[in-house]
């Protein structure tokens, strides 16, 4: 209680108490938060998940970041089932578009891209190339105007399943077109239709 240290008609004052006396008490310990953790390959393959060090539980998310995997970019979620925990797909992080910056060397006209990992871009599997929607562009250090066609080959499937280019063109060099050659670079954007 507050000690009355002056009054009168209009003004009291209050004084606090000579001691405050503030007790802490941690509490018990409480479960601990979800985590996330990353994993080289699909968690509900028990191989991929014996590489979780950290003791996962209900609620815990994982998500794969291996290229190689059919289920990159994928958020899983460990949920009850019924019987016991499982990993359980949540959700997929990719954008179904790809947009990159390809440096490249022209050897005889022919530019030739590096195959684009499809596990990048989509998750359907059965994708062909008749499947996407390519823009791009060339610039080249010299700076001249340069005519360009892109060839979009046939998906292949080793080692990755893949996308291959390659943009055939000829550039405008000394009052003559001529086929392309040396540094090129090549902006990429792709997109699933």
């Amino acid at each position: 209680m507050a000690d009355i240290l002056l009054s009168n008609d209009d003004l009291t004052i209050f004084g606090g108490p000579e001691t405050v006396s503030l007790d802490l008490d941690i509490g018990p310990q409480g479960d601990r938060g979800s985590i996330i953790v990353g994993v080289l390959g699909d968690p509900r393959d028990t191989s991929v998940a014996s590489t979780i060090v950290q003791e996962t539980q209900a609620l815990d998310i994982a998500i794969d970041y291996s290229p190689y995997s059919t289920t990159y970019k994928t958020v899983f979620q460990k949920v009850s089932t019924g019987g016991g925990l499982q990993w359980t797909p949540l959700l997929t992080l990719k954008t179904n578009y790809y947009s990159s910056v390809k440096d490249v060397t022209a050897v005889n006209g022919i530019l030739t891209i590096p195959p684009i990992n499809l596990s990048e871009i989509a998750d359907e599997i059965n994708l062909t190339s008749a499947n996407f929607s390519i823009q791009y562009s060339v610039s080249s250090p010299t700076g001249g105007p340069v005519s360009t066609s892109l060839v979009v080959n046939d998906v292949i499937d080793s080692p990755i399943r893949a996308l291959p280019l390659q943009i055939k063109g000829v550039e405008y060099i000394d009052n003559a077109w001529q086929p392309m050659a040396g540094p090129k670079r090549v902006h990429l954007f792709i997109t699933v239709v």
